[in-house]
């Protein structure tokens, strides 16, 4: 396993950057990418950049886009098993970390990953480590590791302490992991000197190590959601999005998308840990009430946005109705031509039992899978036609007609759950009325605390 030129600008990465990430990553899998303060970010500096850690190789891609140079990433070693594999991490610049778990033997091979990581931070690269070590599906910052730190650290020794690295925190919040089309917020956070933990560190390493860790956090944890109730986290995290609207009101925001969904979550999640602490049995009610009204909401198939703000007249359903049956041919044609690119990626993933791993495997596959048949149904086509002129027009249609299909079938999804609202009113008005008053019970009852809490 070659990594002795990780650091080294390659075309064969600039361009699989522009096809993957930037493309197919930024402008198709996500519906929005928000990046905020990308100002702290140094032009010309020794970085390390330090992401929370909550879906797997989704998190290495976002601060790929975020960034202009060829970042280097350090990743656990075990996905590097398969020589194939290896190949490939080390083209996109990525560089194994082995642990105990790997055989007390490997461990040696660290000291030629970290001597690498010296070189990539000299090359002014940056360098990314993400300081959880692993990841996990929930909104809350985790105790980090120390690799970060010694990495840091050893560069600065090897340098006598005159490279003068900052860290750079990154905070990553998904409105889903896993669905398509959803959004993206990268929010950088102001660099870190480490040059402020030298003399702990060079009387102390392990105390040095810890203050670094210890500080990085407290930087951290503003730039994302994080809820550090274990016991009343659904009730935090569902509540985030049944109160967006009234919250980000409240804060006189213009509205209730990325940046502001972000500090209106981080207001709320506030005020409920001051709530929480004093008022326990009261929490456990309200997170049932909460459950319970997600839990409505997915057996009759609506959506908080419905219960809100309630559907559109039914003259404006009739008229999407129709345009949905005049737009349907094309997608039909659309739907034909990329039903494979859907489908594969679904049938894959199920067979994957870390569910953080779900979005990073639907972006690898449907792209390969939309190059592969799009190449394959276009030499088809050619040879039919004997057209180049026709040829390429029909090439173009492809990727053109398979994102109407999707913006087919969200809208087609959406006007469903409508009409089934509408019957649900007629043919089964108590069960709705239900649904419709628990959501007000949530509301007064989130009202209240945040009216009691707010000002404390």
């Amino acid at each position: 396993m070659d990594i002795s030129k990780i650091e080294k600008w390659t075309f064969a990465y600039a361009f699989l950057k522009t096809w993957i990430v930037l493309f197919w990553h930024g402008k198709i899998y996500y519906k929005k990418i928000v990046i905020s303060n990308a100002e702290h970010v140094p032009r010309d500096g020794h970085l390390i950049f330090t992401p929370n850690h909550q879906n797997a190789l989704m998190d290495p891609l976002a601060i790929i886009l975020a960034l202009k140079t060829q970042p280097v990433f350090v990743a656990r070693s075990d996905i590097f098993k398969k020589p194939l594999i290896a190949k490939f991490l080390i083209l996109i610049k990525i560089l194994p970390i082995y642990r105990i778990r790997d055989g007390f033997s490997s461990l040696k091979k660290n000291n030629e990953v970290f001597t690498k990581t010296i070189d990539v931070i000299e090359n002014k690269n940056g360098l990314c480590v993400l300081p959880e070590g692993n990841h996990e599906g929930h909104r809350r910052l985790r105790p980090f590791k120390k690799g970060f730190a010694r990495i840091a650290f050893q560069t600065e020794e090897a340098n006598d302490f005159k490279m003068d690295i900052k860290i750079v925190p990154v905070g990553l919040d998904y409105s889903s992991y896993e669905k398509c089309r959803s959004v993206l917020h990268i929010n950088f956070g102001k660099p870190l000197p480490v040059s402020d933990f030298y003399e702990i560190y060079k009387k102390n390493n392990v105390k040095g190590i810890n203050a670094l860790k210890d500080e990085l956090s407290k930087h951290l944890k503003p730039l994302m959601v994080n809820i550090e109730s274990e016991e009343f986290y659904s009730l935090y995290d569902e509540l985030r999005e049944i109160y967006k609207t009234q919250m980000c009101k409240r804060l006189s925001f213009p509205n209730s998308e990325q940046p502001y969904k972000l500090k209106a979550d981080q207001a709320l999640i506030r005020i409920l840990e001051k709530y929480e602490k004093g008022h326990m049995d009261k929490m456990t009610e309200f997170q049932e009430t909460v459950l319970k009204y997600k839990n409505r909401i997915e057996k009759q198939n609506l959506s908080y946005e419905l219960i809100q703000n309630g559907p559109p007249p039914i003259t404006s359903l009739l008229l999407r109705s129709l345009m949905l049956l005049i737009l349907s041919p094309i997608f039909i044609y659309g739907l034909i031509h990329n039903y494979l690119v859907y489908k594969i990626p679904l049938l894959i993933i199920k067979k994957i039992k870390d569910k953080q791993f779900h979005s990073s495997f639907k972006v690898m596959i449907s792209l390969f899978v939309t190059t592969f048949l799009h190449i394959i149904f276009t030499l088809l086509f050619w040879i039919f036609t004997s057209s180049l002129k026709l040829t390429v027009i029909y090439y173009i249609s492809l990727p053109l007609s398979g994102m109407f299909a999707w913006w087919y079938h969200v809208q087609f999804k959406n006007l469903k759950m409508y009409w089934r609202y509408f019957s649900f009113k007629r043919g089964s008005e108590s069960l709705l009325k239900e649904t419709i008053s628990l959501y007000q019970n949530i509301i007064d009852t989130t009202n209240q605390i945040v009216d009691q809490y707010s000002k404390n």
